[in-house]
């Protein structure tokens, strides 16, 4: 009976342990977990650096699910250390991207998404592969808001090798009970599409030359892609999709 007694106790001081974590507390813990990826990556611990991975995704999916203050949370500490983290203007989406550091002149990144339906905040591990078996980076996230739908617009990025390199933007939604990332509302001449990309070949580029990039305007609601040739070099102008109610079509 005493044995008992006195293992629930122990359970209930675990339990009440995790669920008191405060912000600072969560960002400590999650902290020692990513700087523990790049420690072993100078190691040259390949097999350390996986299972560092593997442990801090799951570690933060776990305070991810558990804390729905996390999906606001700034943790400007693992900000400093490299950990990208964009968050929509609504606050009820966030990606968390990262390099894996397992790559060489190619490289690898992680994605956790964290987003909230109805009362309940969830996170998945990223599933969706733009260039071969890779993962993209997302770099930001714009919001767009349409009649009585929520799309999010995501800019992300993937490094081929030391000398190709290529952006995209991908469209999500939180609809019919879960995270969609195949939101097809880029309309090309192929058909619709939920992501468009393109590829730059570094050997065209200049070292003075400033790289360009995916945006948004949330005022006229016109995604401006940048204008790459057919050898990867890119131009200063950008091609112009404007979203019409339904999806976004090419303008002149």
């Amino acid at each position: 009976m005493r044995l008992k007694i006195y293992l629930l106790i122990i359970s209930c001081f675990i339990s009440v342990k995790l669920w008191a974590q405060t912000p600072k507390t969560i960002e400590a813990d999650l902290l020692k977990s990513f700087k523990k990826i790049n420690y072993l990556h100078d190691k040259n611990d390949d097999d350390g650096v996986v299972k560092a991975n593997e442990e801090f995704a799951k570690k933060l999916m776990m305070y991810a699910t558990r804390y729905p203050a996390t999906i606001n949370q700034n943790f400007t500490l693992l900000k400093k250390e490299h950990l990208n983290i964009s968050t929509s203007e609504d606050g009820l989406f966030r990606i968390y991207s990262w390099d894996d550091e397992t790559g060489g002149t190619e490289r690898y990144f992680r994605n956790i998404f964290q987003y909230k339906l109805k009362d309940k905040i969830n996170a998945v591990l990223d599933s969706v592969k733009q260039e071969g078996d890779s993962m993209p980076f997302y770099n930001k996230l714009y919001t767009l808001k349409a009649n009585s739908n929520t799309f999010y617009l995501v800019t992300y990025l993937f490094i081929g090798s030391s000398r190709y390199y290529g952006a995209g933007v991908q469209c999500f939604s939180v609809t019919h009970e879960k995270l969609d990332n195949d939101v097809k509302i880029i309309k090309t001449a192929s058909g619709l599409h939920s992501q468009i990309s393109y590829e730059i070949d570094l050997g065209t580029v200049n070292n003075e030359e400033t790289m360009p990039s995916i945006n948004f305007d949330a005022t006229t609601n016109k995604l401006n892609i940048p204008l790459v040739t057919s050898k990867g070099k890119p131009t200063n102008r950008y091609i112009t999709y404007k979203f019409t109610g339904q999806c976004f079509e090419k303008i002149k």
